[in-house]
This record gives structure tokens, C-alpha cells and sequence, in this order.
């Protein structure tokens, strides 16, 4: 049986919907294969099983944002589910699990929350009160998901706030701690310096569908000129990732050993294997593979990308044995789990990984959000912080390899999809993005990973709008003049290079 819901607009029963981004969700939040459409007046869950299960879609929860959000899980009945209450229902139900996670229950200064939930439960409360009025119970519950919405951000926040000062306090910076991820294929002469200079490391993409374009032809000369300036004014690189196979990252005649396991691995190898010993003497850390959990190019079985992952890294260590690697997980939130086939759950390649011995120094996380895309729908601060809490019990350091955000509220003919993606019909954060919004939204992100003791660094994700990922997303223009977020950026670097020195 499907799981149904009827939805309400201030109180009135809504019969025409677009579901943007929605899924099904199984426990841990993990997405699940089922289809989830509109039809006759209500949402629909699709699914081979009757277990509980929630829904996940992008929401407007009125003035705090647009975000993806999801249910609480649910069992199917013959009766819909009003998704107005469902969804502020799950709001304060992980409220209070981070709560006791958190140890902010009776923690001094936290009364104002403990007032602000109450107001919010209250709301909750009524709206189940009213279930036989399902317009005004989804009135209520608009309310209270606006509410505890605001206060999970100040929650989430006032957390960071509390470790950052511990963090601090006991000088536990790393020296390179703020980079930028920048575009290889990119030789301006401006562009180059002006990363080089202001950063303490520089991600550099070294693709295998960049360099090895052909079969048996390498294009290694952007990326040449790239190390040669980085390593003559030594600044670290993260090279990679090396193999990614999202539909982006393989080269274009490799499509056709698609169902060959047994070829890919070899050339996967033979490749990792040149471009090492190619850059072995400028490079410091090794993002060796990159989303092979995401199961995009190709349909590989779980033990297939273990083994793939565990492969590459082991031969980055037998060339290099000193060498730092990390294993990157990208589309964290796993969205694209929820079609039929595709890939693994990030957190359980994450902890696989992390358990079957495969020798890696840290994990590489890509955070890019703002656009209309499975893995890339904007998402509040609270559930940030609740993803990256995910990463504190695998016993490796995390870096966030891209954090991006767009700087404007329309498409951007010049990013890396010629304008198809709009942020407008991605979420919001607060307000419609702008330059100041995606500096505000830096700060706090910043704030937020570095307050997590085992976050280590962070970089951006485009350094100027050439080539970019996300619309408008880089830290300057494409005159390459600084917008807010490049001098946000600059004077965050210079705070966590004062804690840095201050150790001890």
C-alpha cells in the first residue's frame, strides 16, 4: 500500500503541486528506491515494501527558507498523512535527539532555546489537536516548523559556537587550515597568483577524463604549469580527485568497458599510477578516488567499490608509502540512493571504508548547495551540522574539499552547465542568494565545520566565476574582482592563523 499525503497552503487544501527533489527515506534518514509523484490531489509514496517510510522534498517553510526537509517515517494506511504536520512533527523530533547529543539540556545559556521549543511544541501540540480539521492543524504546523527551524539554526550555532571556543582555547588548528579548490584547465596569470598568494593550499583537480582524454594520450600540460607555480611558491596541493566516476569524470572511451570490472580496475590503475609518479615530488595530499559510492557512470556492486577504492589507495602508498591520501564522499546527503540500483549510502561506504582496512589518512567531503539537483538542494545549518556529526565516530579527519554556494538568485550562462541550473528553484537560505547572503552563509559554515574537532580544513569550492560549479559561486567575478565572500574569507583565515600561533 502507498503512503499518501494531502498538502495545505495557509490552510487551504492544496490540489495542484510540483514535488521538487522528493524521495523516499528510510531509517537514518538514508534514501530509499520508491517513487514519490502528485497525483489526484494528493503526494504519493511508491514503494515494494510496507515498511515505515518517510518523504524528503524541497519545502518552504516561510521565513527561515527553502529547504529539503523530511517526515518523520510512517507506516502506510488507507487514510493520508497531512504533510504540514508530518513535517514539523520530524523537525522537533531531531531537535531533541541533538539536544541530548549535544548535552544542551539544562546547559547554562540555553534557556532561551528551552523557551523557544516550548512555543514551538505548544503549536505542534494544537495542530494534533485539530487533525479533524486538517487545515487548521496544517496552519499550526507551519507555524511550528518556522519556529523550530529558526531555533535548530541557533541551536546548531550556539554548539558551534561553544566547541570553537574549546577548539580555540586548546590550539588545535593545523597550520594549512583555509584553501580553494581551482579550475586546472584555468591558465589566467591573475587568476593563478591571486590563489597562490592568498591561500593556505590550493585543491587541484587533475581528472582522468582531463588528462587522459584518449586512450593512450595524456594532456598533462595545464596542470604542469599549475604545479610548477604552486611549488615555486610552496603551497601545498590536494591533488584529485584522480578517479571519479560521476558522469563528468570518465573519459569518454572508457564507456564502453561500462560492464567490465575487471578493465575498468586496470585502467583506473594504470592511470593512478602515471599521474603519481608524474607529480610525486610537488604534491602533498592525494584525493584518490572520489564519489564511487554515487554509482553514476558505471553499476558497480558494493564489494566491486570497496575493493576499487581499496586498490587505489594501496597503490598511491606503494609508490609513495609517506604519502597523505583521502577518500572523498560526495552528494552526502545520498539522494542519489533513492533510484532504483544506484550506488551505496555515503555513510555506509564511509564506515565500510573506514573499517575494511584500507590504508587512508583522512575523508575529502564535497558541500555544494544552492541549485535544483539531486545531492545539491539547499539545506539549513542545523542539518548540516547533524550531517557532518555523522564523520565524528569513523576515526578519521575530515576535509571539506569544495563548500559552495551561489552568489546569485538566477541562472549563470557561464558556469560549467551553460546556465541550466537556477538557484532560485533550488531552496533558499533565509533570503534569495546575492554576494552578501553567500559571505553570511560562508561565515557561518566556516564557524560550523571548524567547530567540529575532527574537521581539519576547508576549501572553496570555485575561486572566480570561470568555469564554475555553482552560479555565480566563486570568490570573485569574472573581471576577477573580490566579491564579500573572497574578503569574508581572507579575514576568517587570518582569526584561525592567530589561534593557530597562539597554541600553547
Amino acid at each position: 500500500m502507498p503512503i499518501k499525503f494531502e498538502i495545505y497552503r495557509d490552510g487551504n487544501r492544496v490540489m495542484n503541486f510540483n514535488p521538487v527533489g522528493a524521495i523516499a527515506i528510510g531509517p537514518e534518514s538514508v534514501p530509499i528506491p520508491g517513487e514519490v509523484a502528485f497525483r489526484d490531489g494528493q503526494l504519493v509514496v511508491d514503494k515494494t515494501d510496507d515498511h515505515a517510510t518517510a518523504v524528503g522534498l524541497l519545502w518552504d517553510s516561510g521565513q527561515p527558507g527553502v529547504y529539503h526537509v523530511e517526515t518523520t517515517r510512517l507506516p502506510p494506511r488507507e487514510q493520508p498523512y497531512n504533510l504540514n504536520v508530518e513535517l514539523a512533527r520530524f523537525r522537533l523530533m531531531r531537535i531533541v535527539q541533538k539536544q541530548e547529543d549535544w548535552n544542551l539540556f539544562d546547559f547554562p545559556r540555553a534557556e532561551r532555546f528551552t523557551q523557544l521549543f516550548h512555543e514551538a511544541q505548544t503549536l505542534f501540540a494544537d495542530a494534533l489537536g485539530k487533525l479533524d480539521q486538517p487545515g487548521d492543524a496544517a496552519k499550526l504546523a507551519d507555524q511550528s516548523l518556522a519556529l523550530s527551524t529558526d531555533l535548530s539554526e541557533q541551536l546548531a550555532m550556539f554548539h558551534a559556537e561553544l566547541l570553537l571556543n574549546r577548539r580555540r582555547a586548546s590550539g588545535a588548528f593545523v597550520k594549512h587550515v583555509i584553501g580553494c579548490r581551482v579550475n586546472s584547465e584555468v591558465q589566467n596569470q591573475k587568476y593563478k597568483e591571486t590563489v597562490a598568494d592568498n591561500f593556505d593550499y590550493v585543491v587541484l583537480p587533475m581528472g582522468w577524463k582531463q588528462l587522459q582524454p584518449e586512450e593512450q594520450a595524456f594532456n598533462t600540460e595545464a596542470v604542469d604549469e599549475w604545479v610548477e607555480l604552486l611549488a615555486r611558491k610552496r603551497v601545498p596541493i590536494i591533488a584529485g580527485p584522480l578517479i571519479s566516476l560521476d558522469e563528468g569524470g570518465v573519459p569518454d572511451w572508457m564507456f564502453i568497458w561500462e560492464h567490465d570490472f575487471d578493465t575498468l580496475r586496470e585502467m583506473a590503475y594504470e592511470f593512478v599510477q602515471k599521474v603519481v609518479q608524474r607529480y610525486r615530488r610537488a604534491v602533498g595530499a592525494w584525493n584518490v578516488v572520489s564519489g564511487l559510492h554515487a554509482g553514476a557512470a558505471f553499476s558497480l556492486s558494493f564489494e566491486q567499490i570497496i575493493e576499487l577504492t581499496r586498490m587505489l589507495v594501496a597503490q598511491v602508498k606503494t609508490l609513495l608509502p609517506n604519502a597523505k591520501t583521502l577518500v572523498s564522499i560526495t552528494h552526502p546527503f545520498g539522494e542519489y540512493h533513492a533510484k532504483a540500483g544506484a550506488g551505496v549510502p555515503p555513510m555506509l561506504y564511509a564506515e565500510m571504508v573506514a573499517q575494511a582496512g584500507v590504508n587512508f589518512e583522512a575523508f575529502g567531503v564535497e558541500l555544494e548547495m544552492g541549485v535544483p539537483k539531486p545531492g545539491n538542494f539547499t539545506r539549513d545549518l542545523f542539518q548540516l551540522s547533524c550531517l557532518l556529526d555523522k564523520f565524528s565516530t569513523l576515526g578519521r579527519p575530515v576535509y571539506l574539499t569544495a563548500v559552495s554556494a551561489p552568489a546569485r538568485n538566477n541562472s549563470d550562462p557561464d558556469d560549467q552547465t551553460s546556465g541550466k541550473l537556477d538557484p532560485s528553484q533550488g531552496g533558499r537560505w533565509h533570503k534569495p542568494w546575492d554576494p552578501m547572503l553567500q559571505a553570511e552563509w560562508m561565515d557561518a559554515v566556516y564557524k560550523l565545520a571548524f567547530s567540529k574537532p575532527y574537521v581539519e580544513s576547508v576549501a572553496w569550492g570555485n575561486f572566480a566565476d570561470l568555469s564554475h560549479t555553482i552560479p555565480g559561486g566563486g570568490l570573485l567575478d569574472d573581471m576577477l574582482k573580490p566579491k564579500p565572500s573572497y574578503l569574508k574569507l581572507q579575514e576568517l583565515r587570518e582569526k584561525f592563523h592567530q589561534w593557530h600561533t597562539k597554541k600553547g
